[in-house]
This record gives C-alpha cells, structure tokens and sequence, in this order.
C-alpha cells in the first residue's frame, strides 16, 4: 500500500506531522510519501516558501517523524498539480493507493481534474478537518483525530508580525524557517 500526503506545506505544521503520523500508525503502509504540490489548481495564491524550502521542511518533518519519504514529483512537473497524474504515475509500483485529504476537500471532489479516473485508482482517507465527523462514501474511508484547528496562513502571519509560533511548528522547522527568514521577508518567486 501507498500512502499519499499532498499539499501545499506552506509551512509543514504540528496539525499536519499529527495526521501523518497517527495515518502512518494506523495503517503501516509499504510507503508513506509527503508530497508538496507545485501549484493547486483550486488555490489562486502562490506560496510563500520557494520549492526547495519546501521540500527542505518537508525532508526535516519525515526525520522528525522517523518515516515516510519525501518526493519532488508534483514540484518537477510544469503547470497545475493534478492529483490525478501523480496517483497516475504511482499506480505503475502499487494498485492500493490511498490519498489523505481534510474534510475540506472532500466536500468538493466534484471541482477535483479528472475526478472519476481518479476514483478507479486511489481511495482518499478523509480526515476530519473543521468537522467532527466525516460524511464518506465506500470504499474511500473516515479517519478521526482530536481537531487541532492550525493555519499554515496564521503561522506565515505570526512570522511576518515576529509572534510566537511555538507549538505550531516543530522546533526544528521553527528553527529552519526562522533561520532561512522564510515568512519574515517578501519573497518573489
């Protein structure tokens, strides 16, 4: 089994290190791969961080969390982040793919490139996000966890201000971010 995590980790936080790993624990799969896309197709905004700054934050959360792998697949490709291409490419190593997504995305699968070939490839296991409880459909499934409401955009906004984000972020990727001053100037990407 693969296990997918995609996003935009702009920065990887504590909310998402808890996902990963209570995700990784509860299914072990043969690889658990974080991957930070290039550009989502529903968001207009661009991210802060550069892509390598990503991928560094990123390389810094698996250490930390003692698993998974991190991938530039998403990164190395042109144009918009389509989940559909990259669980595409991952269906040639293994056909049981599952995509963790939140609530908040699962809502609107509908707005998803490619949305019922993509559902033939993977399943999503939909963490509640801004819910308590899930409404899923088999064979995609459910997962709860203690809702830990964190905003990658409150963190980037505590950065910029000079606020404390301790609790928000690793201590490592704290320190990263903090060194690198990722938030604290504008970047141009």
């Amino acid at each position: 089994m693969i296990i997918l995590y995609g996003g935009s980790f702009d920065p990887i936080h504590i909310g998402h290190m808890i996902v990963a790993h209570e995700v990784y624990q509860s299914f072990r799969p043969d690889r658990f791969i974080l991957m930070p896309a290039r550009q989502n197709p529903l968001k207009v905004k661009r991210t802060v961080a550069t892509n390598q700054e990503r991928l560094d934050m990123l390389k810094l959360a698996a250490a930390v969390l003692e698993f998974g792998e991190v991938s530039d697949m998403e990164i190395n490709r042109t144009g918009d982040s389509y989940t559909y291409d990259t669980v595409l490419e991952l269906s040639r190593y293994d056909e049981d793919i599952a995509v963790i997504i939140g609530t908040d995305q699962y809502v609107q699968l509908n707005r998803w490139h490619r949305i019922d070939e993509l559902k033939k490839l993977c399943r999503f296991i939909v963490v509640n996000r801004e819910t308590e409880e899930n409404q899923v459909t088999a064979p995609d499934m459910s997962f709860h966890i203690p809702r830990i409401d964190i905003s990658a955009t409150e963190i980037r906004r505590r950065l910029t201000e000079g606020a404390t984000v301790k609790f928000w972020l690793h201590p490592e990727i704290e320190a990263f971010v903090r060194k690198e001053q990722i938030y604290e100037k504008e970047k141009s990407h």
